[in-house]
């Protein structure tokens, strides 16, 4: 792991250099616990989550628990957490196992939302919650800027839930397609509304596949209301 590298790219140095190493090793290169990051990941993520809610908190007061809920997870979801590490470039200082390397994994978004809360752990613990804070708002802004908008599209399941309990129908999710890379996956679902193919949705993940599955149909929905809609193909 280059030290220099990594402080730069997430705008804090630490004090105790052992634990940015901590926050940066995967148990494949160090079993012990304590010697890796996992307890760190445990940490991180209260932090992050608090960090994260206190600033939604502020800037939406009078949205109530269920909406802020929803924000929160729009940012603090594994997805989100992975495009961030993405723009800090710190993936590839993840200290692994010779066979983990061969893998890639460090290419996974759950690793990468696993190293994301470790380091906001290890600046906790270094710095203090401040310190913390900042690193987390300062790489998360673009997603919080935007959870207000985004956690109506990302809740697309519930919505279609809503609607076919509403109509009495079922629904029900298939998977359709799964391509790519083992270790870069791309699925492929599609959902059907009584019995009816309504959308298709693509993504990293089956939950991200089927949320967009789910907002295909909602779109189909509402057009075929409107008479304008036709089921997927």
């Amino acid at each position: 792991m280059n030290r220099r590298k990594v402080e730069e790219s997430i705008g804090y140095v630490f004090k105790d250099g052992a634990l940015l190493e901590r926050a940066f090793t995967h148990s494949s290169a160090c079993a012990r616990t304590g010697g890796n990051y996992q307890d760190l990941e445990f940490l991180g993520d209260s932090v992050l989550g608090f960090a994260v809610s206190r600033r939604l908190y502020s800037l939406y007061p009078d949205a109530g628990e269920g909406v802020l809920t929803k924000m929160r997870a729009c940012v603090v979801s594994e997805r989100p957490l992975a495009r961030a590490v993405d723009r800090l470039g710190i993936a590839g200082e993840l200290i692994m196992g010779d066979s983990e390397r061969k893998t890639g994994i460090e290419t996974h978004d759950s690793i990468k939302c696993d190293l994301f809360e470790s380091v906001t752990a290890a600046i906790y613990l270094d710095g203090g919650f401040d310190a913390a804070e900042a690193f987390v708002l300062r790489c998360l802004d673009g997603e919080i800027a935007e959870a207000r908008t985004s956690y109506k599209r990302a809740d697309a399941k519930s919505c279609l839930n809503e609607y076919v309990m509403k109509k009495g129908v079922s629904v029900e999710y298939r998977e359709e397609l799964r391509e790519g890379a083992p270790h870069l996956p791309v699925f492929v679902y599609s959902v059907y509304v009584g019995g009816e193919r309504a959308g298709e949705g693509r993504g990293a993940s089956k939950r991200e596949a089927q949320q967009a599955a789910a907002a295909a149909a909602l779109t189909f929905l509402r057009e075929r209301k409107q008479g304008r809609g036709k089921p997927a193909e």
